[in-house]
């Protein structure tokens, strides 16, 4: 029986050797030789490239193999490849497609494929609609006649490298001389990822001194989750505490993710990190533009971009909406809580590697700390307190959640009066004064993701109890919490 492939809002991703086996990464490569076909595009190279995960670089291969016996050329990266460098190689060179394979910040069990389209973003729901079709009426698939190895030599596979033209793009964006003169220590944490060169190469041309921590491969991640989270961080963050550096940054398994620590080894969530680096760019480098964030990102952007006369979006979760609003309204910025950013004028798509080199230029530019400048935001713009519950799920749970929750609109009782809802990814009830709180499937697993943010820990709290004392709705038990 061959297993249904479902894109959620970062690609295909699905259990190693369940249903992320050979077979079914060909059965998707299929369909992506067809779809190009449908619309004509099957004249043009594919660029292929994959992370370090357990056979991502195998299955890349496998990839190669079916489109080229589809009559399509492969631009193949042999070396592992941060997810924005991809990006960035199909914008720059023109093409209509690239594949990425990587689970991204999935735990190590996990593998995936990325679609990157035309322009260099990520694959828009209509595109991933129609592959799924297209792969449902494909049976299991073996590897064709031509080896991999075989179409090399007969130039049907050619190997391919942006890497230089990446790094160079990047210190376009940023001041080099004023982060030369500061003469930065840096702790950087690639999360046994791919960022691990690139990053390098660009910090010591910018003068960095760089310490590097969790940099050899390791396909199980140090057996943490390969996601900035302060929870997979808990090394980083005991050697920061020691007050040896100006920054600490890290990047999830394929580089589009960052978290960061303060010079006293605070860590500086996803929010903190948008707030810091949206405020650098319209106060301090005078740049104009609007902000976009997903449902589950802070409200705060919003104050700051409306103080500026800018203005601020909504979207669902999943980058590419974020990256279909920036290019809609030419907006500045655009982010999600999980730690995910883009920057209007660079990649088409989120890109931790530029996310982190701008906040090493903030620091440069403004002579401040990221403490100082986290409580010249926060007494600006005031603060709200952000908190996320992730449960397990059973397939029984969503069937009986999504009736509740999206064909009853249900709303649960809560300590105060909703003001508005919204179903565009799962529910969100908004109360005044910017509290909110919303209820979500993931995306990418199995998993029920609850956020909100309050004016204070206790109305949070407060929220949380509410949600979970409701016996209609039955959440999964908190213990179930990961």
């Amino acid at each position: 029986m061959k297993a249904v492939i479902k894109f959620g809002t970062g690609g295909w991703r699905a259990i190693i050797a369940e249903e992320f086996t050979f077979s079914n990464v060909r059965r998707v490569a299929q369909a992506v030789a067809l779809y190009l076909e449908e619309i004509g595009q099957a004249g043009k190279p594919v660029v292929v490239g994959h992370d370090l995960r357990f056979l991502s670089g195998r299955f890349s291969r496998a990839i190669a193999e079916i489109l080229v016996h589809n009559g399509i050329e492969v631009w193949f990266i042999e070396q592992v490849v941060p997810t924005p460098m991809l990006m960035y190689a199909v914008d720059q060179e023109g093409l209509a497609m690239g594949m990425m394979v990587t689970a991204s910040h999935n735990p190590s069990e996990y593998n995936g494929i990325k679609i990157i389209v035309e322009g260099g973003k990520d694959a828009p729901v209509e595109v991933t609609n129609r592959l799924e079709e297209i792969c449902a009426k494909i049976p299991p698939l073996k590897a064709p006649p031509l080896s991999f190895f075989e179409a090399i030599e007969q130039g049907k596979i050619i190997e391919y490298s942006n890497k230089n033209a990446y790094i160079d793009s990047l210190l376009d964006q940023i001041d080099v001389q004023a982060v030369q003169e500061f003469n930065f220590k840096i702790l950087f944490n690639p999360m046994f990822g791919v960022a691990k060169d690139i990053m390098a190469m660009c910090l010591a041309s910018l003068r960095c001194s760089v310490d590097l921590i969790n940099a050899d491969r390791d396909t199980m991640f140090g057996l943490r989750t390969p996601s900035p989270s302060r929870e997979s961080l808990q090394d980083m963050e005991y050697i920061m505490k020691q007050g040896k550096y100006h920054i600490g940054i890290a990047t999830d398994g394929d580089s589009d993710r960052i978290g960061l620590y303060d010079e006293e080894g605070n860590y500086i969530d996803a929010n903190a990190i948008l707030k810091l680096l949206y405020y650098y760019l319209v106060a301090y480098r005078g740049e104009k533009g609007g902000v976009v964030r997903n449902i589950t990102t802070s409200h705060v952007l919003d104050r700051i971009a409306h103080s500026f006369g800018e203005p601020a979006y909504e979207v669902p979760v999943g980058f590419k909406h974020i990256s279909q609003k920036m290019d809609e309204e030419n907006l500045l910025l655009g982010g999600e809580s999980s730690g995910g950013l883009k920057i209007r004028g660079h990649v088409n798509g989120k890109d931790g590697i530029l996310a982190a080199l701008l906040a090493v230029e903030m620091l440069a530019k403004t002579g401040k700390s990221l403490s100082q400048l986290l409580a010249e935001i926060n007494e600006k713009y005031g603060t709200l307190h952000f908190e996320e519950v992730n449960l397990r799920y059973h397939p029984q749970d969503r069937t009986r959640l999504d009736q509740i929750l999206l064909k009853e609109k249900y709303i649960p009782t809560l300590p105060w009066k909703v003001e508005k809802t919204n179903y565009i990814d799962g529910v969100k009830f908004y109360f005044s004064g910017d509290t909110w709180f919303s209820i979500r499937f993931s995306g990418t697993e199995p998993i029920l993701r609850l956020a909100c943010e309050a004016n204070t820990r206790e109305d949070a709290a407060e929220l949380k109890k509410a949600i979970f004392s409701d016996t209609y709705l039955d959440l999964p038990s908190p213990e179930g919490e990961i």
